[in-house]
C-alpha cells in the first residue's frame, strides 16, 4: 500500500512528461529556447498582437498630405515631392497605409522607428525606406549630436528618420512598451501556457487510486503506463477507466473558476490594453462597458491615443524632412476627416454644423465625401433665411447707408 502512494497523483508519469512537454512547448512559442519576452516574440501574445494591430490599422487610414500657405490660407501644395511619398509611397516597394503601420508597431513593440531617407543630387528627397529598429545603434557624441550605426556602418544623421513617442531620461531615444511592461507581459504568456496545458490534458489535474490491498510491480507499472496512454490528453477527455484489483479513483478537482483563472486572465487583458492605450471594448470585451459609452470609448481612443501619435509624427516629419526654407511656408498634417467615415450620422451632423455658421461650403463637403463639384457650391452661408455672407454684408451696408442719407 505504501508503495504505490508513494505516487499519490495517478497522473505523475504523465505530470513528469507535461512538465517537459512545458518547456518544449514554450522553446515552441518563443523560438530558440528563449522564454523571456521581447519585441520579436510578443505578438504572439493574443492581447498584445490585438492591442498592436488595432493602433497600427486606425493610423493606416488617416491620410497624411503637405500643406503650403496660399492667397486664402492653407491649400494642399501637391507640387511637393514629399506629397506623393507621404500620401500614397514612400518608395517603390512600399505604399503609405502599410508604412505607417510599421512606425506604428515598431513604436509599440520597439519604441523606435528609423527610416533612411534618399535624396537625389538636388537634395530633393525622393524615397523612405524603413530600417530594422533592432540593428540600429544610436550614439550621442560629445556635442551632443545623434550619430546612427547600421549594421556597424555610420550614416549621416540627415539621412535618417527617428521617431519615438516614448522618451527615455535622455530624451534622445524611446522606451519599448514590451520591456517596460515585461513582468505584466510574462504573467499572460504563464496564464496562456497554464490553460493551454490544463485543457491540452483533460481538464483534469490531479486525483488519487485508492486500494485496500497492495499493488504489485506489475499491476503498478500497467495502470501506470495505461494513464499515460489512453486516459491522459484532450482527445481522450471523458473516457471511462478501466481499473482491477479492487481500485477507485477519486478525483481532486481544481476548477478554473475556484483558481480565479478566467478573472486573472481577464483583468491581465485589461491592464495589457492600458499599456497600449485600446479600450477593452475594442478588443471584443464590451462586458464592464453600457452599450451607450462604446462610442464614447472609441472616441476616447482616437483623442487620447492616435491624436497624440499623429501629432509626434507631424512634428518629427517637419523637423527632419523639411529645410529651413521650406517650414516656414509648408506643413505636413494628416487629414482627420476620415475618420468620420465610420459613422454616418456623426459625419452629417459634423458637416450640417459647420455649414450652418459658415465655416465650409457644399463642394468642401463633397470633397471631403470623394465627390464631384457642383457649379455655384463654392460658397458659404449662414441660418438667415440661408443667405450667402456676401449678400448680408452687402444688405447690411445698404441700410447703413440708408439711415445715414
Amino acid at each position: 500500500m505504501k508503495k504505490f502512494f508513494k505516487a499519490l497523483n495517478p497522473f505523475s508519469q504523465a505530470k513528469a512528461e507535461i512538465s517537459t512537454n512545458d518547456t518544449e512547448a514554450i522553446k515552441a512559442f518563443f523560438g530558440n529556447g528563449e522564454t523571456s519576452i521581447t519585441a520579436n516574440n510578443a505578438q504572439k501574445i493574443a492581447t498584445v498582437f490585438s492591442c498592436v494591430n488595432i493602433k497600427a490599422n486606425a493610423l493606416a487610414v488617416i491620410p497624411i498630405k503637405t500643406y503650403k500657405k496660399g492667397t486664402k490660407g492653407k491649400e494642399e501644395d501637391r507640387s511637393n515631392s514629399l506629397y506623393d511619398l507621404l500620401r500614397y509611397e514612400p518608395n517603390d516597394m512600399l505604399i503609405s497605409s502599410l508604412y505607417k503601420k510599421i512606425i506604428s508597431q515598431d513604436l509599440d513593440l520597439r519604441g523606435n522607428h528609423y527610416s533612411q531617407i534618399i535624396r537625389n543630387g538636388l537634395g530633393e528627397i525622393v524615397s523612405l525606406h524603413p530600417l530594422i529598429a533592432d540593428k540600429m545603434e544610436l550614439v550621442i557624441s560629445e556635442r551632443g549630436k545623434k550619430l546612427f550605426k547600421y549594421n556597424d556602418k555610420v550614416i549621416q544623421t540627415n539621412r535618417v528618420l527617428h521617431i519615438y513617442d516614448i522618451p527615455d531620461t535622455t530624451g534622445h531615444k524611446g522606451l519599448s512598451r514590451i520591456e517596460y511592461a515585461k513582468q505584466a507581459l510574462e504573467f499572460t504568456k504563464n496564464a496562456s501556457m497554464h490553460g493551454n496545458e490544463l485543457f491540452k490534458n483533460g481538464t483534469t489535474p490531479t486525483g488519487v487510486f485508492e486500494t485496500p490491498s497492495t499493488l504489485n510491480d506489475e499491476s503498478f507499472n500497467r495502470l501506470k503506463e495505461s494513464i499515460v496512454e489512453k486516459y491522459t490528453g484532450i482527445e481522450n477527455s471523458g473516457t471511462p477507466l478501466l481499473l482491477e484489483d479492487s481500485l477507485t479513483f477519486k478525483p481532486i478537482s481544481i476548477k478554473n473558476s475556484d483558481a480565479e483563472w478566467l478573472e486573472s486572465r481577464k483583468f491581465n487583458r485589461e491592464e495589457v490594453a492600458a499599456i497600449f492605450g485600446v479600450p477593452v471594448a475594442m478588443l471584443n470585451d464590451a462586458s464592464n462597458t453600457a452599450y451607450g459609452n462604446l462610442e464614447q470609448k472609441y472616441l476616447e481612443f482616437y483623442s487620447g491615443t492616435i491624436f497624440p501619435l499623429t501629432t509626434i509624427l507631424e512634428e518629427q516629419f517637419r523637423q527632419t524632412l523639411l529645410t529651413r526654407e521650406q517650414k516656414k511656408n509648408l506643413s505636413i498634417k494628416f487629414k482627420y476627416n476620415t475618420m468620420l467615415r465610420v459613422d454616418t450620422k456623426t459625419r452629417a451632423e459634423y458637416y450640417q454644423t459647420r455649414f450652418n455658421i459658415g465655416s465650409i461650403t457644399p463642394n468642401e463637403i463633397r470633397a471631403y465625401e470623394d465627390e464631384n463639384k457642383i457649379e455655384d457650391g463654392d460658397e458659404t452661408y449662414a441660418q438667415l433665411n440661408q443667405a450667402t455672407l456676401k449678400t448680408i454684408n452687402e444688405q447690411n451696408q445698404n441700410k447703413g447707408s440708408s439711415q445715414n442719407g
